[in-house]
Parts: structure tokens; sequence; C-alpha cells
């Protein structure tokens, strides 16, 4: 990938996170006027785009640039199974995280957490919840993947392991990555499944009593 200068990278990153896109894509354009094929950048209008909600727009740069890489980069056949997916192209989609998948050799815990969520949509709940733990193998303290195993744990009424998962969630609260979202998103999320298996678990003791 060619280079871009931390400094740069900083300062688009900063007009993004204040939703100056306009600004971010002026320095954008000021790498891609020397070099058109510079990938680093033409992520970053990719991501704008999407931001933007520009999602034919951000496909034409992930195209591009798969296209450049003869669809065997993994990082971006990942950006365009997200394309595809807010398009509601679901079969196309899971086409690219599949290939995606082999090419990282199951080995990416986001790209097979993601591919579980796919084979979910098509009632493969099994398979979903192999794939989270084998993603949650791979990096157990990835917020988002401890919270959809929370989720399909409660989806299986497997409460204790529900409860179990949380408890995890809270001992290595300081440790936790997130991507995308800030760790608070994460907590009050957490907190309404856990007053749920709470609720679920007096619900069970008490029908008990009643056999």
């Amino acid at each position: 990938m060619n280079y871009v200068p931390q400094s740069l990278v900083d300062e688009i990153e900063q007009l993004k996170d204040l939703w100056k896109f306009d600004d971010a894509i002026k320095k954008i354009n000021s790498i891609l006027f020397k070099d058109p094929s510079n990938e680093e950048a033409l992520l970053q209008v990719a991501d704008i785009q999407y931001r933007r909600g520009e999602i034919s727009k951000a496909g034409k740069a992930i195209d591009f640039l798969n296209a450049k890489r003869k669809n065997e980069d993994p990082l971006g056949l990942y950006i365009k199974w997200i394309l595809e997916m807010e398009k509601n192209h679901r079969l196309e989609a899971k086409k690219y995280l599949q290939k995606a998948l082999e090419l990282t050799h199951a080995e990416n815990h986001e790209i097979m957490r993601c591919y579980g969520l796919c084979e979910y949509r098509y009632g493969n709940r099994e398979k979903w919840l192999g794939l989270l733990k084998d993603s949650f193998s791979l990096n157990n303290k990835d917020a988002e993947v401890i919270y959809n195993l929370i989720e399909l744990y409660i989806l299986e009424h497997k409460y204790a392991k529900a409860k179990s998962m949380i408890d995890y969630y809270h001992r290595n609260h300081e440790k936790l990555q997130t991507i995308d979202k800030e760790i608070s998103y994460y907590d009050k999320k957490v907190s309404l499944l856990e007053r749920f298996v709470k609720t679920q678990t007096i619900f069970n003791i008490t029908k008990d009593q009643f056999k």
C-alpha cells in the first residue's frame, strides 16, 4: 500500500470525526492528484462516501481497489461485503465475505464473526454459534464478539452461558477492544441483556416451584 504521512492521515481522521467530509475529501484529493492509484487514499474515499450514505460512490473506489488487487485482498472483499449488505444484496455479499474468510485461512476474528452473521440470517444458528466461538478464541477481548455471544446464548435460551459471558465482560472490561463504537455503547447493551437474563432466571426458578 502506498505511503501517506501519518500527520496527514490524522488530519483526515479529525475532519471525518467532525463530519467535515468536504474538507477531508480535499485533503485526500491532494494525494490522489499526485498518485491516482494510492490505495490508502482510495480507502479513505470509500469510508467518507459510506459515512455520507453514498454507497454507490463508495463502491466505485472499492471496486477499483479490488480489481487492482485481483480480488485477492481480504480487506477489500470485507468492505465490499459491507457495501453489498447496505444495498440488501445478501447473497452477493456473502460470496465476498466467504472468499475473504478463505484468503485469511479463517484466522481473522472479525471476518469470521461477520460470516457467522451471514449464516444466522439463513437460519443456521448452530453454525453462527460455532463461528462466534472460533472468533472469540482468536480474540477474546473484542467487545462486539462478546456481545454477540451473549445475544446468541439468550436466543438459544442458554441463560447460564449468557450470564457467564456477561460476567466475563465485566471482569475484563478494562481490557476490552472496540472498533467503530465507544465502550459505553456495549455497556448499555450488556446491561439490558443482563437484566433480561436475571428476569428469566427468576421466572424459571418460580416456575419450577409450581411444578
